[in-house]
């Protein structure tokens, strides 16, 4: 078990302190809708690396295993047992994540992975966990450059992981600023900089663990009290579907691409500046960014019902993702890649049930239907579940909206 997954249940619950601190002091940090979009996308990030491989690790070992007898000449020998070298490797890690992230920033194509993080129009502990899905891996390409000093892969993977667990507890807005802290490490208030769209804070404060290099490269900006942070994106995502978060801006450049006449903006858009699109498309297809001055949260409203339907939904993908990453190298891989297809989808329409997607009344119904007819294809331990589970969904999915209590679902959506 891997040192981010085994982190996962604390990661809940220091969520559900921060909820239930949000509830009783009235900070209204929270919202239903936007906490289960971003814990959704958290969801679909891991589950699909069960049945996908890690880019990084089939590239850097063959390449640390050819190079090993260079270092070997050279004395370089890392060992995970002396906690400096795992100190040295958590700062080498975080010197090539800051330029993966910046760069993350800076061109359209890596943009379009690393978006995801940044769409929620709330900042809380489950902003952290709304990670990008690498659809289009390429991020591994920033810690090749690790192979020149002679770390391990294990090592790599486990400073990776420290990086990455220490990145959560910067997602809250009530730590306040520490000035010490701000020279040296990566805090929550100056993280919440990197996320707001204000126009002094965009691109600023990259790193992970430590702020240090945005000080030596120019990118630190400080959080200002005259200027509260905005948080989202400047292009609104508007809907609570993971899936659609992860393709927001691959599906934009690949309009872009094919709607464009010339051949260069064609191949050259995805490797332009962040935001780059041409002319000629961005005239024919226009998308407006958001009015900060008069900034309003995606917030469809919907009955009170499908919002407790979709809650309860929610907590059941969250379990069975939990289960699946705890047993799912005991499952075959087509299996694991049936239980992963079917988590994908629920997350999906349960996000469109949130958006107020009329649709969704079909699509819930349909994606209920299809667990029971796929139930040969599943272990038999399952059967039983999972026909409980489909008839009571279905029953009381039926009774929200086709009762006629609840029969519209109202959407602020334009």
């Amino acid at each position: 078990m891997g040192l981010v997954t085994a982190a996962i249940p604390f990661f809940l619950l220091a969520v559900l302190i921060e909820l239930a601190l949000d509830r009783w002091r009235g900070w209204g940090l929270y919202r239903l809708n936007d906490a289960i979009g971003s814990l959704s996308a958290g969801i679909l990030s891991r589950i699909l690396g069960l049945v996908r491989v890690g880019i990084l690790m089939l590239i850097y070992i063959p390449l640390y295993q050819w190079m090993l007898p260079t270092y070997q000449d050279l004395g370089i020998a890392w060992s995970m047992d002396n906690p400096w070298h795992l100190l040295l490797a958590v700062i080498a890690y975080d010197f090539c994540y800051y330029w993966k992230h910046r760069i993350s920033h800076e061109i359209n194509i890596f943009w379009a992975e690393h978006l995801v993080h940044h769409q929620s129009e709330d900042y809380n502990l489950t902003t952290a966990l709304r990670q990008s899905s690498d659809l289009v891996p390429l991020g591994w390409i920033f810690y090749l450059p690790l192979l020149l000093i002679g770390m391990p892969p294990e090592l790599l993977i486990t400073a990776g992981a420290i990086d990455l667990i220490y990145q959560f507890w910067v997602h809250t807005q009530k730590f306040p600023k520490v000035r010490w802290m701000e020279w040296l490490l990566v805090t929550p208030s100056n993280h919440r900089v990197h996320h707001a769209q204000n126009k002094v804070y965009v691109d600023r404060n990259y790193g992970g663990v430590l702020i240090v290099w945005d000080r030596l490269f120019g990118t630190y900006q400080e959080e200002l009290e005259q200027e509260p942070c905005i948080y989202g994106v400047r292009k609104p995502l508007n809907t609570f579907d993971p899936l659609a978060a992860n393709l927001q801006h691959f599906k934009r450049m690949w309009l872009d691409a094919v709607y464009t006449k010339s051949w260069k903006e064609k191949l050259t858009l995805w490797f332009r500046a962040t935001g780059y699109r041409p002319a000629d498309a961005e005239a024919a297809m226009p998308v407006p960014s958001c009015d900060l001055v008069h900034f309003r949260r995606f917030d469809p409203e919907i009955a009170s019902g499908l919002r407790w339907y979709a809650l309860a939904q929610h907590l059941i993908y969250s379990g069975a993702t939990l289960a699946l990453l705890w047993y799912g190298k005991h499952l075959t891989w087509g299996t694991a890649t049936l239980m992963v297809l079917m988590l994908v989808v629920g997350l999906v329409v349960n996000g469109r049930i949130l958006d107020g997607e009329v649709r969704s009344r079909s699509w819930e119904l349909a994606r209920l239907s299809s667990l029971v007819v796929s139930l040969p294809l599943m272990p038999s331990a399952l059967w039983a579940p999972v026909t409980g589970y489909s008839i009571l969904s279905m029953t009381v999915w039926c009774l929200l909206v086709f009762s006629g209590k609840n029969d519209t679902v109202n959407s602020v959506r334009n």
